[in-house]
Protein backbone atom coordinates (compact mmCIF):
# COMPACT_ATOMS: atom_id res chain seq x y z
CA UNK A 1 0.00 0.00 0.00
CA UNK A 2 3.43 2.30 0.72
CA UNK A 3 4.66 1.64 -3.00
CA UNK A 4 1.45 2.31 -4.27
CA UNK A 5 0.69 5.65 -2.31
CA UNK A 6 3.80 7.08 -3.30
CA UNK A 7 3.83 7.45 -7.15
CA UNK A 8 -0.09 8.58 -6.69
CA UNK A 9 1.48 11.52 -4.30
CA UNK A 10 4.26 12.00 -6.90
CA UNK A 11 1.67 12.30 -9.61
CA UNK A 12 -0.45 14.50 -8.12
CA UNK A 13 1.97 16.89 -7.33
CA UNK A 14 3.31 16.78 -10.61
CA UNK A 15 -0.36 18.19 -11.55
CA UNK A 16 -0.90 20.68 -9.32
CA UNK A 17 2.78 21.90 -10.32
CA UNK A 18 2.20 21.59 -13.84
CA UNK A 19 -0.75 23.69 -12.87
CA UNK A 20 1.33 26.32 -11.49
CA UNK A 21 4.04 25.81 -14.42
CA UNK A 22 1.34 26.32 -17.00
CA UNK A 23 -0.39 29.59 -15.36
CA UNK A 24 2.44 31.10 -14.70
CA UNK A 25 4.97 30.71 -17.80
CA UNK A 26 3.33 29.41 -20.30
CA UNK A 27 1.05 32.57 -20.96
CA UNK A 28 1.35 32.77 -24.84
CA UNK A 29 -1.81 32.48 -26.83
CA UNK A 30 -1.01 29.17 -28.99
CA UNK A 31 -2.08 26.12 -29.29
CA UNK A 32 1.51 24.62 -29.12
CA UNK A 33 1.05 25.53 -25.35
CA UNK A 34 -0.95 22.55 -24.58
CA UNK A 35 1.79 20.07 -25.21
CA UNK A 36 2.99 20.91 -22.34
CA UNK A 37 0.28 18.37 -20.95
CA UNK A 38 1.64 15.91 -22.66
CA UNK A 39 3.98 14.29 -20.20
CA UNK A 40 1.82 14.21 -17.62
CA UNK A 41 -1.62 12.73 -19.72
CA UNK A 42 1.24 10.01 -20.25
CA UNK A 43 2.04 9.50 -17.05
CA UNK A 44 -1.58 9.32 -15.71
CA UNK A 45 -2.74 7.02 -18.46
CA UNK A 46 0.12 4.86 -17.32
CA UNK A 47 -0.97 4.84 -13.91
CA UNK A 48 -5.31 4.40 -14.67
CA UNK A 49 -3.36 1.10 -17.15
CA UNK A 50 -1.92 -0.43 -13.54
CA UNK A 51 -4.85 0.37 -11.62
CA UNK A 52 -7.28 -1.42 -13.99
CA UNK A 53 -5.62 -3.80 -16.57
CA UNK A 54 -2.36 -4.55 -14.76
CA UNK A 55 -0.93 -7.10 -14.33
CA UNK A 56 0.83 -6.87 -10.55
CA UNK A 57 4.88 -5.97 -10.14
CA UNK A 58 6.35 -9.40 -10.40
CA UNK A 59 4.79 -9.97 -14.66
CA UNK A 60 5.21 -6.03 -15.86
CA UNK A 61 8.56 -5.11 -14.14
CA UNK A 62 10.17 -3.34 -16.78
CA UNK A 63 6.85 -1.57 -17.27
CA UNK A 64 6.41 -0.11 -14.11
CA UNK A 65 10.12 0.59 -14.02
CA UNK A 66 9.62 3.09 -17.24
CA UNK A 67 6.58 4.57 -15.14
CA UNK A 68 8.73 4.65 -12.48
CA UNK A 69 11.48 6.37 -14.53
CA UNK A 70 9.00 8.53 -16.24
CA UNK A 71 7.67 10.39 -12.66
CA UNK A 72 11.54 10.52 -11.53
CA UNK A 73 12.12 12.87 -15.05
CA UNK A 74 8.53 14.70 -15.26
CA UNK A 75 7.07 14.57 -11.95
CA UNK A 76 9.87 14.87 -9.08
CA UNK A 77 12.09 17.93 -11.50
CA UNK A 78 8.30 19.94 -11.73
CA UNK A 79 7.91 19.69 -8.33
CA UNK A 80 10.88 20.63 -6.85
CA UNK A 81 11.20 23.98 -9.78
CA UNK A 82 7.43 24.72 -7.88
CA UNK A 83 8.62 24.91 -4.76
CA UNK A 84 11.58 27.11 -5.51
CA UNK A 85 10.08 29.63 -8.34
CA UNK A 86 7.72 31.36 -5.35
CA UNK A 87 11.20 32.97 -3.52
CA UNK A 88 11.60 36.43 -4.66
CA UNK A 89 14.34 37.28 -7.79
CA UNK A 90 15.98 34.53 -7.60
CA UNK A 91 12.80 31.61 -7.44
CA UNK A 92 13.26 30.82 -11.31
CA UNK A 93 16.62 30.50 -11.35
CA UNK A 94 17.18 28.25 -7.95
CA UNK A 95 14.46 26.05 -9.07
CA UNK A 96 15.80 25.80 -12.85
CA UNK A 97 19.13 24.44 -11.39
CA UNK A 98 17.60 22.11 -8.69
CA UNK A 99 15.24 20.61 -10.91
CA UNK A 100 18.03 20.11 -13.54
CA UNK A 101 20.16 18.40 -10.67
CA UNK A 102 17.49 16.16 -10.25
CA UNK A 103 17.68 14.75 -13.87
CA UNK A 104 21.66 14.47 -13.13
CA UNK A 105 20.71 12.41 -10.29
CA UNK A 106 17.97 10.14 -12.04
CA UNK A 107 19.96 9.56 -15.05
CA UNK A 108 23.53 8.70 -13.43
CA UNK A 109 21.93 6.95 -10.98
CA UNK A 110 20.48 4.39 -13.69
CA UNK A 111 23.75 4.20 -15.52
CA UNK A 112 26.76 4.71 -13.87
CA UNK A 113 25.52 4.94 -10.73
CA UNK A 114 24.57 1.56 -11.12
CA UNK A 115 27.24 -0.13 -12.63
CA UNK A 116 29.78 0.67 -9.92
CA UNK A 117 30.92 -2.27 -7.60
CA UNK A 118 33.57 -2.10 -4.65
CA UNK A 119 34.57 -3.81 -1.65
CA UNK A 120 34.25 -3.36 1.41
CA UNK A 121 37.32 -4.74 3.88
CA UNK A 122 36.97 -5.40 8.04
CA UNK A 123 39.26 -7.31 10.20
CA UNK A 124 37.73 -8.83 13.19
CA UNK A 125 40.84 -9.08 15.51
CA UNK A 126 39.66 -11.19 18.93
CA UNK A 127 40.85 -13.60 20.93
CA UNK A 128 38.12 -15.73 20.75
CA UNK A 129 38.56 -16.44 16.55
CA UNK A 130 40.87 -19.78 16.70
CA UNK A 131 43.79 -20.15 16.09
CA UNK A 132 43.13 -22.36 12.74
CA UNK A 133 41.24 -19.66 12.04
CA UNK A 134 43.49 -16.54 11.70
CA UNK A 135 43.64 -15.13 8.51
CA UNK A 136 39.92 -16.73 7.65
CA UNK A 137 38.59 -14.69 4.93
CA UNK A 138 34.87 -14.34 4.50
CA UNK A 139 32.83 -12.59 2.03
CA UNK A 140 29.39 -11.20 2.80
CA UNK A 141 26.82 -10.19 0.12
CA UNK A 142 23.54 -9.98 -0.28
CA UNK A 143 19.98 -7.98 -2.47
CA UNK A 144 20.89 -9.06 -5.78
CA UNK A 145 17.49 -8.79 -6.68
CA UNK A 146 18.39 -10.28 -9.58
CA UNK A 147 15.23 -9.66 -11.78
CA UNK A 148 16.82 -6.29 -11.84
CA UNK A 149 19.84 -7.49 -13.97
CA UNK A 150 17.71 -7.32 -17.35
CA UNK A 151 19.07 -5.72 -20.82
CA UNK A 152 21.64 -3.75 -20.07
CA UNK A 153 22.31 -4.83 -16.63
CA UNK A 154 22.23 -8.32 -17.05
CA UNK A 155 26.43 -8.56 -17.44
CA UNK A 156 27.19 -6.59 -14.41
CA UNK A 157 25.81 -9.23 -11.86
CA UNK A 158 27.95 -11.69 -13.50
CA UNK A 159 31.16 -9.20 -13.22
CA UNK A 160 30.30 -8.76 -9.28
CA UNK A 161 30.66 -12.92 -9.00
CA UNK A 162 33.72 -12.90 -10.86
CA UNK A 163 35.41 -10.13 -8.68
CA UNK A 164 34.14 -12.12 -6.02
CA UNK A 165 35.59 -15.46 -7.19
CA UNK A 166 39.25 -13.39 -7.48
CA UNK A 167 39.43 -13.19 -4.10
CA UNK A 168 39.63 -16.77 -3.58
CA UNK A 169 37.31 -16.62 -0.64
CA UNK A 170 37.40 -19.46 2.72
CA UNK A 171 33.76 -19.04 3.09
CA UNK A 172 30.95 -16.86 1.12
CA UNK A 173 27.88 -15.83 3.10
CA UNK A 174 24.69 -14.24 0.92
CA UNK A 175 21.90 -12.89 2.98
CA UNK A 176 19.23 -12.95 1.26
CA UNK A 177 16.81 -11.32 -1.05
CA UNK A 178 17.72 -13.04 -4.07
CA UNK A 179 15.03 -11.93 -6.00
CA UNK A 180 12.28 -9.30 -6.42
CA UNK A 181 9.24 -11.45 -6.71
CA UNK A 182 9.92 -14.59 -8.69
CA UNK A 183 12.74 -17.40 -8.75
CA UNK A 184 12.17 -17.09 -12.76
CA UNK A 185 14.20 -14.20 -12.37
CA UNK A 186 17.35 -16.84 -11.54
CA UNK A 187 17.06 -18.92 -14.98
CA UNK A 188 19.20 -16.53 -17.31
CA UNK A 189 21.61 -15.94 -14.22
CA UNK A 190 22.36 -19.99 -12.92
CA UNK A 191 25.13 -20.09 -14.30
CA UNK A 192 26.91 -17.09 -12.86
CA UNK A 193 25.51 -18.22 -9.53
CA UNK A 194 26.65 -21.68 -9.77
CA UNK A 195 30.13 -20.29 -10.44
CA UNK A 196 30.84 -19.00 -6.92
CA UNK A 197 33.75 -20.76 -5.10
CA UNK A 198 34.91 -20.50 -1.48
CA UNK A 199 37.13 -23.22 0.84
CA UNK A 200 33.82 -23.91 2.54
CA UNK A 201 31.45 -23.04 0.37
CA UNK A 202 28.27 -20.63 -0.15
CA UNK A 203 25.81 -20.44 2.66
CA UNK A 204 22.59 -18.68 2.13
CA UNK A 205 19.48 -17.34 3.47
CA UNK A 206 16.09 -16.44 2.99
CA UNK A 207 14.73 -12.45 2.58
CA UNK A 208 11.79 -10.88 2.54
CA UNK A 209 11.53 -10.39 -1.17
CA UNK A 210 11.99 -14.37 -1.21
CA UNK A 211 8.72 -15.29 -0.33
CA UNK A 212 7.40 -14.39 -2.80
CA UNK A 213 5.03 -12.10 -0.13
CA UNK A 214 5.41 -9.31 -3.10
CA UNK A 215 2.62 -10.44 -6.19
CA UNK A 216 -0.90 -11.50 -5.41
CA UNK A 217 -1.46 -15.27 -5.82
CA UNK A 218 -2.73 -17.56 -4.04
CA UNK A 219 -1.05 -19.30 -0.91
CA UNK A 220 -0.42 -22.78 -2.28
CA UNK A 221 1.09 -20.82 -5.80
CA UNK A 222 3.31 -18.69 -3.26
CA UNK A 223 4.32 -21.69 -0.84
CA UNK A 224 5.35 -23.51 -4.74
CA UNK A 225 7.59 -20.21 -5.49
CA UNK A 226 9.33 -20.16 -2.01
CA UNK A 227 10.46 -24.23 -2.64
CA UNK A 228 11.42 -22.96 -6.20
CA UNK A 229 13.64 -20.36 -5.13
CA UNK A 230 14.86 -22.59 -1.89
CA UNK A 231 15.49 -25.22 -4.52
CA UNK A 232 17.46 -22.91 -6.95
CA UNK A 233 19.47 -22.04 -4.70
CA UNK A 234 20.43 -25.63 -3.54
CA UNK A 235 20.86 -26.43 -7.58
CA UNK A 236 23.66 -23.71 -7.49
CA UNK A 237 26.01 -25.35 -5.07
CA UNK A 238 24.76 -23.63 -1.98
CA UNK A 239 24.03 -24.59 1.63
CA UNK A 240 20.83 -23.29 2.31
CA UNK A 241 20.62 -22.11 6.56
CA UNK A 242 16.98 -22.57 7.16
CA UNK A 243 16.89 -21.82 11.33
CA UNK A 244 19.71 -24.26 10.91
CA UNK A 245 23.43 -24.11 11.62
CA UNK A 246 26.61 -25.62 9.92
CA UNK A 247 30.03 -26.36 12.04
CA UNK A 248 33.18 -25.79 9.85
CA UNK A 249 36.26 -27.08 11.47
CA UNK A 250 40.02 -26.70 11.26
CA UNK A 251 42.67 -28.57 12.83
CA UNK A 252 45.52 -26.70 14.69
CA UNK A 253 48.92 -27.51 15.91
CA UNK A 254 49.90 -26.10 19.04
CA UNK A 255 53.56 -25.09 20.32
CA UNK A 256 54.10 -28.54 21.59
CA UNK A 257 52.99 -30.54 18.02
CA UNK A 258 49.27 -31.55 19.53
CA UNK A 259 46.97 -31.40 17.20
CA UNK A 260 43.39 -29.41 18.32
CA UNK A 261 40.58 -29.08 15.93
CA UNK A 262 38.82 -26.03 15.60
CA UNK A 263 35.49 -25.05 14.71
CA UNK A 264 33.23 -22.03 13.99
CA UNK A 265 29.64 -22.37 14.27
CA UNK A 266 27.34 -20.59 11.59
CA UNK A 267 23.92 -20.05 12.02
CA UNK A 268 21.51 -18.73 9.52
CA UNK A 269 17.51 -17.82 10.30
CA UNK A 270 14.64 -17.23 8.13
CA UNK A 271 13.46 -13.61 7.53
CA UNK A 272 13.00 -11.85 10.97
CA UNK A 273 11.77 -8.22 10.67
CA UNK A 274 9.62 -5.52 11.87
CA UNK A 275 5.94 -5.90 10.90
CA UNK A 276 4.86 -5.53 7.65
CA UNK A 277 8.02 -7.88 7.17
CA UNK A 278 8.03 -11.59 7.45
CA UNK A 279 8.83 -13.21 11.44
CA UNK A 280 9.64 -16.47 10.37
CA UNK A 281 12.98 -16.54 12.25
CA UNK A 282 13.16 -18.96 15.10
CA UNK A 283 16.23 -18.90 17.02
CA UNK A 284 15.84 -21.56 19.47
CA UNK A 285 15.11 -24.15 16.47
CA UNK A 286 18.50 -22.63 14.97
CA UNK A 287 20.32 -23.37 17.99
CA UNK A 288 19.30 -27.10 18.33
CA UNK A 289 21.54 -29.64 19.22
CA UNK A 290 23.91 -26.81 20.46
CA UNK A 291 24.55 -25.86 24.40
CA UNK A 292 24.11 -22.15 24.69
CA UNK A 293 25.06 -20.57 28.46
CA UNK A 294 25.42 -16.89 28.99
CA UNK A 295 23.98 -16.07 25.67
CA UNK A 296 27.51 -17.79 24.17
CA UNK A 297 27.70 -20.93 22.39
CA UNK A 298 29.81 -23.59 24.81
CA UNK A 299 31.67 -26.68 22.59
CA UNK A 300 31.89 -29.77 24.06
CA UNK A 301 34.93 -29.13 25.94
CA UNK A 302 33.44 -26.54 28.04
CA UNK A 303 35.37 -23.49 25.77
CA UNK A 304 33.54 -20.81 24.17
CA UNK A 305 32.85 -20.89 20.69
CA UNK A 306 32.69 -18.47 17.64
CA UNK A 307 29.67 -17.90 15.95
CA UNK A 308 28.34 -16.24 13.09
CA UNK A 309 25.04 -15.01 12.42
CA UNK A 310 23.20 -14.83 9.31
CA UNK A 311 19.86 -12.69 9.50
CA UNK A 312 18.50 -10.42 6.70
CA UNK A 313 17.42 -7.77 8.65
CA UNK A 314 19.54 -5.61 10.68
CA UNK A 315 16.67 -5.35 13.11
CA UNK A 316 16.39 -8.21 14.30
CA UNK A 317 19.99 -8.06 15.91
CA UNK A 318 18.74 -6.30 18.84
CA UNK A 319 15.74 -6.91 19.47
CA UNK A 320 15.25 -11.16 17.86
CA UNK A 321 18.75 -12.27 18.64
CA UNK A 322 21.15 -10.51 21.38
CA UNK A 323 18.06 -11.24 23.86
CA UNK A 324 18.83 -15.08 23.02
CA UNK A 325 22.70 -15.39 22.59
CA UNK A 326 25.41 -13.25 21.61
CA UNK A 327 27.12 -13.95 18.47
CA UNK A 328 30.71 -12.59 17.54
CA UNK A 329 29.22 -11.16 13.64
CA UNK A 330 26.03 -11.31 13.09
CA UNK A 331 25.27 -10.35 9.14
CA UNK A 332 22.59 -8.86 7.54
CA UNK A 333 21.44 -6.86 4.85
CA UNK A 334 17.89 -5.18 3.73
CA UNK A 335 18.45 -2.22 4.05
CA UNK A 336 19.87 -1.12 0.64
CA UNK A 337 21.46 1.94 2.46
CA UNK A 338 18.06 3.31 0.28
CA UNK A 339 20.55 3.47 -2.44
CA UNK A 340 21.19 6.71 -2.09
CA UNK A 341 23.58 9.08 -0.57
CA UNK A 342 24.36 12.48 -0.54
CA UNK A 343 27.81 14.02 1.01
CA UNK A 344 27.73 11.17 2.95
CA UNK A 345 23.94 11.69 4.55
CA UNK A 346 21.45 8.80 3.37
CA UNK A 347 17.69 8.48 4.31
CA UNK A 348 18.58 5.29 5.70
CA UNK A 349 19.65 6.62 8.72
CA UNK A 350 16.12 7.85 9.31
CA UNK A 351 14.66 4.51 8.81
CA UNK A 352 17.09 1.81 10.57
CA UNK A 353 19.50 2.41 13.48
CA UNK A 354 21.91 0.43 11.96
CA UNK A 355 21.87 0.25 8.16
CA UNK A 356 25.39 0.06 6.47
CA UNK A 357 28.77 -0.67 7.71
CA UNK A 358 29.95 -1.72 11.02
CA UNK A 359 27.82 -1.52 14.24
CA UNK A 360 29.09 -2.71 18.20
CA UNK A 361 27.22 -3.98 20.48
CA UNK A 362 27.19 -0.85 22.85
CA UNK A 363 27.36 2.62 21.68
CA UNK A 364 30.96 3.30 23.17
CA UNK A 365 32.55 0.20 21.64
CA UNK A 366 35.23 1.10 19.24
CA UNK A 367 37.42 -0.86 16.73
CA UNK A 368 39.40 -1.37 19.43
CA UNK A 369 36.70 -3.20 21.30
CA UNK A 370 37.13 -6.61 19.43
CA UNK A 371 35.78 -8.75 22.73
CA UNK A 372 31.74 -7.49 21.39
CA UNK A 373 29.63 -8.33 18.97
CA UNK A 374 29.30 -6.87 15.56
CA UNK A 375 26.36 -6.29 13.03
CA UNK A 376 27.67 -5.76 9.91
CA UNK A 377 24.82 -4.57 7.57
CA UNK A 378 25.64 -4.91 3.64
CA UNK A 379 24.35 -2.45 1.40
CA UNK A 380 23.70 -4.79 -1.07
CA UNK A 381 24.73 -5.54 -4.66
CA UNK A 382 21.28 -4.89 -6.35
CA UNK A 383 17.98 -3.32 -5.57
CA UNK A 384 14.41 -3.28 -6.54
CA UNK A 385 14.92 -0.71 -8.99
CA UNK A 386 18.06 -0.15 -11.09
CA UNK A 387 19.30 3.03 -9.58
CA UNK A 388 22.05 4.06 -7.22
CA UNK A 389 23.45 7.30 -6.18
CA UNK A 390 26.39 7.82 -3.63
CA UNK A 391 25.53 4.24 -2.51
CA UNK A 392 28.04 1.66 -5.53
CA UNK A 393 26.68 -2.01 -5.67
CA UNK A 394 29.32 -3.62 -2.74
CA UNK A 395 30.48 -6.94 -1.22
CA UNK A 396 31.41 -6.67 2.29
CA UNK A 397 35.16 -8.99 2.86
CA UNK A 398 35.99 -9.96 6.73
CA UNK A 399 38.87 -10.92 7.61
CA UNK A 400 39.27 -12.75 10.93
CA UNK A 401 42.26 -12.48 12.77
CA UNK A 402 43.69 -14.25 16.04
CA UNK A 403 44.40 -11.82 19.22
CA UNK A 404 46.57 -13.42 21.73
Amino acid sequence: MVKAFIPILLISLGILSDLYIFHRYINFQSMWRWIWWFPAIGILCFALYFVFFGKGFGVEYNSINIFLLLIGICCIPKIIFAIFAPLPKVGTWLGIIAALGIIYIILYGITLGFSKFHFKYVTYESATVPKAFDGYRIVQFSDTHTGTFRGPYHKLLRESIDSINTLKPDLICFVGDIVNFSPEELMPHIEAYSSLRATDGVVTIMGNHDYASYINISPKERLALVNRTRELQHTFGWDMLSNTHRIIYRSNTDEKGNVHCDSIVLIGEENWGKPPFPQYGNIEQALKGLTVQDRKIITNNGQQAFSIMLSHDPNAWREHIMPIFKPEITMSGHTHGTQFSIFGWSPASMLYKEWGGIFYEKPSDSEQSTQQSILSVTTGMGGNFPFRFGMPREAVVITLKHKE
